[in-house]
C-alpha cells in the first residue's frame, strides 16, 4: 500500500531524489511551484499532461510480474513526468535538467506520477525506477496537498538544504592499530645464516635456465641471551659465523 507524505521530514526520510545529482527533488520543487495551483481544497493543473507538456506522457498502471499494480486503480488516467529524454522535457527549467548527461547515481531515475481529472490533479505521487521498465513500489509515495504547499513557500536552495541534498558523507575506514613492542635489554644480536635460494623457495617459479643463485641472509630471532664468561671462547666475527652453501 502506498503511504502518504505530509511533512518535509517524512519526505527526507524516504531519500527520494538523493544523492546528488539525482533530479527528483528539483523536479518536485518545479511541480509544486509551476505546474499546480490551489483553489480551496483542489489542485488545479497549470500544465497539460494529456498534451505532453514538459515530457508528460500516459502511464499504464499495469500488473507487474508478481501480479501487483504500482498505484491504486482510479477512474482518472495517470500521467508521468521526469524522464529528461522524453519529447517536451527540454522545456523543463535548467535547474531540473542541468545534470541530464550525467549517469552518476542513476541521475535520471526519479519520476512524478499524477492522476488527472480534466483540469484538476486528483493525486500526486513520487517514485523511482528500479530497472529500465519497472518502478520500485517501496520507493513510491503519495505527496499530500499540504506538503506541496509547504514546498511552495520555500526557496529552491532552502528546500534542497532541508532535504540534505548537497550533503555527502564519505566513509573513511579506520586506521590500522600498530602494536609497538620495545626491545628487551637482555636480547642479543640475532644470528645470521646465509642461505642460497632454490627453486622451491619462490612462489613465482622460473625455469632452471633462468634461476639465479643469489645469496640471502636469513635472520634467526630465537637466539637466547647468554651471560659472557671468561671460560668461553671469544665470539666469532660476523663473517666467521656465515656458512656459504
Amino acid at each position: 500500500m502506498v503511504g502518504t507524505l505530509n511533512e518535509l521530514v517524512q519526505l527526507s526520510n524516504t531519500r527520494f531524489g538523493r544523492p546528488r545529482p539525482r533530479h527528483g527533488l528539483r523536479l518536485l520543487y518545479w511541480f509544486a511551484n509551476e505546474c499546480v495551483s490551489f483553489e480551496n481544497s483542489n489542485m488545479l493543473s497549470e500544465c497539460d499532461p494529456a498534451e505532453g507538456d514538459f515530457g508528460f506522457h500516459y502511464f499504464e498502471n499495469r500488473y507487474d510480474q508478481y501480479g501487483n499494480k504500482l498505484l491504486p486503480d482510479e477512474e482518472f488516467p495517470y500521467y508521468v513526468v521526469g524522464n529528461l529524454n522524453s519529447p517536451g522535457a527540454e522545456d523543463l527549467p535548467d535547474y531540473v535538467s542541468e545534470d541530464k548527461y550525467t549517469d552518476e547515481h542513476n541521475s535520471n531515475t526519479d519520476r512524478i506520477i499524477v492522476s488527472l481529472d480534466e483540469e484538476w490533479f486528483h493525486q500526486v505521487y513520487v517514485t523511482q525506477h528500479h530497472d529500465r521498465s519497472n518502478y520500485d513500489p517501496h520507493a513510491t509515495h503519495r505527496i499530500s496537498r499540504g506538503l506541496l504547499m509547504i514546498i511552495r513557500r520555500m526557496s529552491l536552495e532552502g528546500f534542497l538544504e532541508k532535504m540534505g541534498y548537497n550533503s555527502y558523507i564519505e566513509y573513511v575506514p579506520p586506521m590500522p592499530v600498530i602494536n609497538y613492542r620495545p626491545q628487551t635489554p637482555n636480547t642479543v644480536s640475532p644470528d645470521f645464516t646465509a642461505v642460497t635460494a632454490s627453486s622451491s623457495d619462490s612462489s613465482d617459479s622460473e625455469s632452471p635456465t633462468t634461476q639465479n643463485s643469489d645469496t640471502r641472509i636469513q635472520i634467526d630471532d630465537d637466539t637466547l641471551a647468554q651471560e659472557p664468561s671468561k671460560n668461553l671462547p671469544s665470539t666469532k666475527g660476523f663473517w666467521e659465523r656465515c656458512t656459504i652453501l
